[in-house]
């Protein structure tokens, strides 16, 4: 008898986020994955004690997708800034499913006061690339960061849902024009 293959955390971890890539996190389960891999469930539960671990993982490796993502557009017309906010609007609309379960799935919520926001420490980096947006008192710079987070994120979710059917230039003047508003309301008019 051939001996029997070895399932390993890798291999349950890319069948789990290729099933919320392609499917959305309402299709993972423990026989999704078991299906993927052509094996029972037992191997996801000898490694993972719950689908929660699972779905943590997932949702870690999403994020990172997102970042890869959010940073690999490059328009050298652009700040870093903006080049991060058009990757961000390609990311909701060329991954629904991993933007789904990032943003509109309430797997995780964020207490602003307590805890740093999704990508804040490598998404604020570009930033600070501007001049203007460094002359900005710190304790103000993240408040900036978090507005226009929040802004990307409702333009990125009707991009998402089909809601807001525009030009993707659109979006972008959209994206610039609050920008400003945010650095003239923070105290730093437009130069």
């Amino acid at each position: 008898m051939p001996p029997k293959a070895t399932i390993t955390k890798e291999q349950i971890l890319q069948a789990a986020f290729e099933i919320v890539r392609v499917q959305g996190l309402e299709y993972l389960t423990a026989r999704s994955i078991a299906q993927k891999l052509n094996c029972s469930t037992q191997p996801v539960y000898r490694i993972y004690a719950n689908m929660d671990e699972v779905k943590d993982h997932v949702y870690e490796m999403a994020v990172d997708l997102m970042r890869d993502q959010i940073f690999s557009y490059q328009d050298e017309q652009n700040s870093p800034a903006l080049n991060m906010a058009i990757g961000f609007l390609h990311f909701a609309k060329q991954e629904r499913h991993m933007f789904q379960f990032v943003y509109l799935s309430g797997y995780k919520s964020f207490d602003l006061n307590q805890e740093v926001f999704i990508g804040e420490t490598l998404s604020m980096k570009p930033m600070l690339h501007s001049k203007r947006f460094r002359a900005v008192d710190e304790s103000k710079q993240r408040n900036i960061f978090i507005k226009i987070s929040i802004y990307l994120i409702g333009i990125g979710t009707m991009i998402h849902s089909g809601t807001l059917k525009m030009d993707f230039h659109e979006a972008v003047e959209m994206v610039r024009d609050m920008y400003e508003a945010i650095m003239a309301y923070e105290g730093r008019a437009s130069t």
